[in-house]
């Protein structure tokens, strides 16, 4: 039997090389800064988009790829399997779903295409789309792969710190919290980072307020901490790759190293979060 398939979307910020390896199909999304046009990681890099987010007068702005892209994608991996698992970003952020959705019916009868809301995004999704893509390298049919990645979606939590609130309000993809907007206005206002947890369709919950990067990820630190029976840890970040760094080390006493991703935001993402922000996904 064919190995089963598996095809995301950029918005996973999983590292092109650990994609490459796992046999994972990375639709790009697609961003618009200024007049030009570009797919999410081609000819465009993370520190333009946070350089466009403080300095540009418009906001870059973000569309899911076409149908005809992802039928494009599912033709070429039905010449070598009849199953597919399609994994997006939540809808909460997208309209990749949906999208992917309708590709579907354009290659009925040339391959099985099952898409599944992730309902996450960045190395949250990435996460699911990883344990997705090593139970297929492992041989597991479409059936078992499925429920693998509904296992690990549930199991997926993601708290992200925000140095600055107001790229959350002005790029309006989290759904906010009265506290959550209160705090986040407070953080802005002071120069405090905020710290939360990201769940659901782009929903943020339990905000606090974290005084000083040490603050902040050892507060990142314990609310993975209270989390039982760690399998994966990712850490995305934006523009501080250092912070990424300490807190892995933090992390070092709840798993082994090897089985920390670091990763940086991509293109689309960063334009949701803005510069110095930390996604930690916990599974």
């Amino acid at each position: 039997m064919a190995i089963t398939k598996i095809v995301t979307d950029s918005s996973c910020d999983v590292p092109a090389g650990v994609a490459r390896q796992l046999g994972i199909a990375v639709l790009p999304l697609h961003i618009r800064v200024g007049n030009e046009d570009f797919l999410d990681g081609v000819g465009l890099s993370p520190d333009r988009v946070c350089h466009e987010l403080t300095h540009g007068k418009q906001l870059p702005k973000t569309s899911a790829p076409s149908p005809g892209e992802f039928v494009t994608v599912y033709d070429r991996l039905a010449a070598e399997s009849d199953q597919i698992v399609s994994i997006h970003l939540s809808p909460g952020y997208s309209g990749t779903c949906d999208v992917a959705r309708l590709a579907t019916k354009y290659v009925e009868g040339k391959c099985h295409v099952e898409v599944v809301d992730s309902n996450s995004v960045s190395i949250g999704l990435g996460l699911i789309v990883l344990a997705a893509a090593r139970a297929a390298q492992e041989g597991k049919g479409l059936s078992h792969v499925l429920d693998i990645t509904r296992e690990a979606i549930a199991g997926t939590r993601m708290f992200g710190k925000v140095d600055n609130f107001a790229h959350l309000f002005r790029g309006k993809r989290f759904r906010l919290t009265k506290a959550a907007v209160v705090l986040g206005k407070t953080g802005a206002a002071l120069g405090i980072q905020v710290l939360g947890e990201v769940y659901g369709e782009s929903r943020v919950r339990s905000p606090v307020l974290a005084f000083g990067r040490t603050m902040a990820l050892k507060g990142l630190r314990r609310w993975a901490a209270k989390m039982s029976n760690i399998r994966e840890i990712g850490i995305a970040y934006s523009t501080e790759g250092d912070d990424a760094e300490r807190l892995a080390g933090y992390l070092g006493r709840l798993l082994p190293r090897e089985h920390i991703l670091i990763t940086r935001l991509g293109c689309v993402t960063s334009t949701y979060v803005g510069p110095g922000t930390l996604v930690m996904a916990v599974m």
